[in-house]
């Protein structure tokens, strides 16, 4: 592995304990989960995202190395309903999860129905008492006074951090939505960018305004291009 110790104001170190490899795609297999877990392991990324149907199998492999699970609710456009969710929440907390990404009801919320929004992260929250959850907004597909009201709601209901994306929609991760997150919240919830993260220097620019955690399938080469990178 190459020696450089610093790009702008990160470290490799800093920038591994960013990124959530994600294994989402509708095509992966066992095998693709087990290959992300093991560059977790190698490159010392902060989890491995997956679907419930996963995340026992990523929890045994990843048992011991201080790399966390997150587990996937409502993937892709989060309009499986309160119930479903519920278990599907179950399901990853049951088997190890030791995070759970939950996507907003889009039908709900740009039907107007807040309540049911608000519902379906409060019951969430409750079942993953000890365990982070992250609120995925589905960006690209809501106003910005949708995002404002998704991020009351899941402030007031204790959730840890707001999500942009989750990749499966027309849009992904931006700076402008990442500075109006940040402006939404303040520092009382940390923000995940996620949804065509492919680049070390998209990260760089992403983390620089107020991201946290990046979830991409891309980690590798993302931390590969660490030591060649060239920012202005």
């Amino acid at each position: 592995m190459p020696t450089k110790e610093l790009v702008g104001e990160f470290t490799v170190e800093m920038l591994s304990k960013t990124i959530e490899q994600s294994v989402l795609a509708p095509d992966h297999t066992i095998e693709d989960v087990e290959e992300a877990c093991e560059a977790a392991v190698t490159y010392d990324f902060a989890t491995v995202c997956v679907a419930p149907y996963v995340v026992e199998r990523a929890v045994s492999l990843l048992r011991g190395t201080g790399i966390g699970v997150c587990g996937t609710v409502g993937i892709p456009l989060g309009y499986s309903g309160l119930q479903a969710k519920m278990n599907e929440t179950r399901t990853c907390i049951e088997a190890g999860a030791s995070e759970v990404d939950m996507v907003i009801n889009l039908v709900a919320m740009k039907s107007g129905r807040y309540a049911d929004v608000r519902a379906e992260i409060e019951a969430v929250r409750k079942l993953t008492t000890g365990c982070t959850l992250k609120v995925i907004l589905e960006c690209c597909y809501l106003t910005d006074t949708e995002k404002a009201r998704a991020c009351e709601y899941a402030r007031e209901a204790g959730a840890d951090y707001i999500v942009t994306n989750t990749g499966f929609g027309k849009g992904g991760a931006r700076v402008r939505d990442i500075e109006l997150l940040r402006r939404l919240t303040g520092r009382r919830m940390r923000i995940k960018a996620a949804g065509g993260v492919t680049t070390f220097k998209q990260v760089h620019d992403l983390l620089r305004v107020g991201a946290t955690r990046i979830g991409t399938a891309s980690g590798i080469n993302i931390i590969k291009e660490f030591y060649t990178a060239e920012l202005d």
